[in-house]
């Protein structure tokens, strides 16, 4: 038994449901509603102490990590390879998936800002967010929805956030010749990785990062990755709590450009 605690619109779920839609896996949705703060509730800490989503829970055993456990899904379960059988490119794709997860602070601080904040003052009060935030069993989550809630993320953060993205698209421009995929011919964990950064970023209005006048294999790669099923499949999960991007402002997540 497959089953997958996730959220709609986290970078890292969306990372995960596109992994086993890849492979093919058949899993049950345990959803975990982050506004409501599920992920802080004993049961689920009690299978990631971190309080952070997503978790795969195989046969009963859980497994933590968005990154960690795509590598899990790809040995543990047959349909076509996401990690090269090749050394050389295995070590390429993980030195990439390494750059995405540096590259998650940036995102981050965006989404606080941008969508995570706005959406979470529909439904609480900012003191009621501040008793929240520093339950969050890592430090740095604690700082960041902390420093959010109390106005500390000004413009020149949010542009370093900017700049950040900015340079990890450059890398993947390079990384993307000759292509059509990160690493080489085929779809691997690298690209994975990546994929839910464009579904994030365009929901936030930030498609300049891969415009085809700007970063034209980038741009191109996107219309590829945005045409695969499990793409399609990994973004279109519901906000089962209601209001979706839309709630706030933001572009709807299924409308890739």
């Amino acid at each position: 038994m497959v089953e997958l605690y996730h959220f709609w619109s986290s970078v890292c779920s969306v990372r995960c449901r596109m992994a086993l839609e890849e492979k093919g896996v058949p899993w049950t949705s345990r959803y975990v509603d982050l506004f409501q703060f599920d992920q802080m509730q004993p049961e689920y800490l009690a299978i990631n102490p971190d309080g952070v989503v997503p978790t795969l829970v195989h046969d009963g055993q859980p497994v933590c990590e968005s990154s960690i456990i795509n590598e899990y899904i790809d040995a543990a379960f047959d349909g076509p390879r996401l990690v090269p059988e090749d050394a050389l490119q295995a070590a390429r794709m993980r030195e990439f998936v390494r750059k995405c997860e540096v590259g998650l602070d940036a995102i981050a601080k965006l989404t606080a800002v941008k969508y995570l904040l706005p959406k979470l003052l529909n439904r609480w009060t900012r003191d009621e967010l501040l008793v929240q935030a520093a339950r969050r069993p890592t430090p740095y989550l604690q700082d960041l929805h902390s420093r959010a809630l109390r106005g500390e993320i000004g413009e020149a953060e949010l542009n370093e956030a900017r700049v950040a993205i900015a340079r990890l698209m450059e890398f993947m421009e390079f990384a993307l010749d000759p292509g059509p995929w990160v690493v080489g011919e085929a779809l691997t964990l690298a690209d994975i990785a990546i994929a839910p950064y464009f579904f994030r970023l365009n929901a936030l209005g930030a498609e300049q990062f891969w415009t085809q006048d700007r970063r034209p294999r980038v741009h191109a790669w996107f219309q590829r990755i945005a045409a695969r099923p499990s793409f399609q499949a990994a973004v279109s999960w519901p906000d089962e709590s209601g209001g979706g991007y839309a709630e706030v402002g933001l572009r709807s997540a299924d409308a890739p450009t």
